[in-house]
């Protein structure tokens, strides 16, 4: 049937029955650009022209396809043929379980040899009666592939379905033989699967290894508070820490849209839900600032020597990093205000999370910026910190344990962008590779914990060594102090002998001379 109709040329056919219409037009006739064709079961079919467009799109049809006119540029023949019932397709997919849920477009475009303009076609869907369902369904703009003999979704837009006129719209790119089809939906479980489990169990363990660092620092400062953390030793545990408050956000939404979640099509958040939703997302940013600000500040330490780095810059960019966060969501708050943006949707018994549509700009754009700061800071101190191991000529235990440090702090900076970073393209991975990358997704995020340790543990050390300096510069100092007054002693021994002698001696000299 698309062979034939593309074959159709120079030749001006309306046909226009009950049951279907074909039309094999040019594209302007009588000055007035035709772009389409609809239908309406039970009355027929009409020709869409750049006059009666939106009277007919806005009007109740059964299906509908629109080229935009850009792509009509060249374009010599538009061919278009519309089947009401199209019987023949209902069971022609025995691949798959898709099954047809509309009319039929099969849509062919003659272009002049040298025309290679894109296409760009709307296409509207309303379900037939005799194909509406009883059950839930997810329904697909989809295309027939002769050469696999299935139905299959390539080069066009998730249908969105128009509750004004019952009917779903979508965008193709090509032409072919296109039909809404429908899919039995998957009944949600309210059971946790593997991923969950490992998600919760991994960010569960990170927050008790912050908990457990945090414990250990107080009861030491309680204890020995000479070996209490400082303030230069807080920022690589910083970054870190933000990271765990995020974590218990995350948790808190996902437990709350799971125990709320009322039936598997719920679509719109609940407040509670947004609320948190908005919390979790702010703590993201701030962590890929934080991350970031703490990446820097070691680029100044580290690479930039002159002048020297302050804390003082450290706390600023933190500040910044606040301040940034919370511009992001008041942008996307605000947005979400208004419900035709659909900025948010509920994902039953998982989150309250951005929809597809929007995730790069809240996300994925900001991550990747984040990422690539963090490659750049990672691969400068990287070469500053090797450059200086080769050129030491001396063993500082230190300023070592100080590298190790910043060289364990910027993996976990990079290892949470990459961690993050994939997480949006999820929803449009296909399902193997999705699942490969929501593995990555919950291990690399989940390794936080691991770096908490790690820190504090070289932290730890670096104190320890410090402290066992001052305490033996203060056994050296004491011993030294205990020589010097046993010289000054020595000394004054010595001239006190010398005067006794001196005496004694003058006492001879003067009884030998009165005899």
């Amino acid at each position: 049937m698309n062979t034939f109709l593309s074959n159709i040329s120079n030749v001006d056919i309306i046909k226009n029955t009950n049951t279907s219409i074909l039309v094999a037009q040019r594209p302007i006739q009588n000055n007035i650009l035709i772009l389409g064709a609809s239908f309406t079961c039970g009355i027929g079919g009409e020709i869409i022209n750049t006059r009666n467009k939106d009277e007919v799109i806005n009007a109740k049809l059964s299906t509908a396809a629109i080229i935009s006119n850009p792509s009509l540029t060249d374009v010599v023949s538009i061919n278009i043929f519309i089947i009401d019932k199209p019987i023949t397709y209902e069971k022609i997919d025995n691949s798959t379980n898709e099954t047809l849920a509309s009319p039929l477009i099969v849509l062919a475009v003659r272009k002049n040899a040298s025309a290679f303009a894109s296409l760009n076609i709307s296409l509207y869907f309303q379900v037939l009666n005799e194909y509406k369902l009883n059950i839930s369904a997810n329904y697909f703009c989809s295309y027939f592939d002769t050469t696999n003999a299935m139905w299959d979704e390539y080069d066009c837009t998730t249908p969105q379905y128009n509750p004004t006129f019952d009917r779903y719209e979508c965008i193709c790119n090509h032409t072919t033989s296109f039909a809404l089809i429908w899919l039995p939906k998957v009944p949600l479980t309210r059971y946790l699967n593997a991923q969950d489990i490992a998600s919760l169990v991994f960010q569960s363990v990170s927050i008790c290894c912050f908990l457990a660092v945090l414990i250990h620092a107080i009861f030491i400062r309680i204890q020995n508070p000479m070996m209490s953390l400082q303030t230069h030793d807080l920022p690589p545990l910083i970054s870190c820490g933000v990271t765990i408050i995020l974590f218990v956000f995350y948790i808190a939404l996902g437990i709350t849209v799971y125990m709320k979640t009322t039936h598997d099509d719920e679509k719109q958040c609940f407040l509670s839900s947004s609320v948190l939703m908005f919390f979790v997302y702010f703590f993201l940013i701030l962590m890929f600032c934080t991350k970031t600000s703490v990446g820097y500040f070691n680029y100044l330490r580290f690479v930039c020597l002159f002048p020297p780095s302050s804390y003082s810059q450290l706390l600023m960019l933190l500040v910044v990093s606040f301040f940034i966060s919370i511009t992001c969501v008041a942008f996307a708050a605000g947005f979400n205000s208004n419900p035709s943006f659909q900025i948010t949707q509920l994902y039953p018994y998982k989150l309250c999370w951005f929809t597809r549509n929007v995730i790069y700009y809240f996300l994925t754009i900001p991550g990747g910026l984040f990422l690539l700061i963090n490659i750049f800071i990672f691969i400068r101190v990287a070469q500053r910190v090797l450059r200086h191991v080769r050129n030491s000529t001396s063993l500082n235990h230190s300023y070592e344990r100080t590298k190790r440090c910043v060289l364990i702090l910027l993996p976990s900076c990079a290892t949470q962008g990459i961690g993050w970073f994939p997480g949006p393209f999820l929803t449009i991975a296909t399902p193997e590779a999705a699942n490969v990358v929501a593995w990555f997704f919950i291990i690399f995020n989940g390794l936080e914990g691991l770096w908490v340790i790690l820190l504090y543990s070289i932290i730890r050390s670096q104190r320890m060594e410090k402290q066992k300096r001052v305490v033996a510069a203060e056994e050296i100092r004491k011993l030294q102090e205990a020589k010097l007054k046993s010289r000054k002693y020595k000394k004054s021994f010595e001239e006190n002998n010398q005067e006794e002698d001196h005496r004694n001696t003058k006492d001879i000299e003067v009884r030998l001379q009165n005899r």
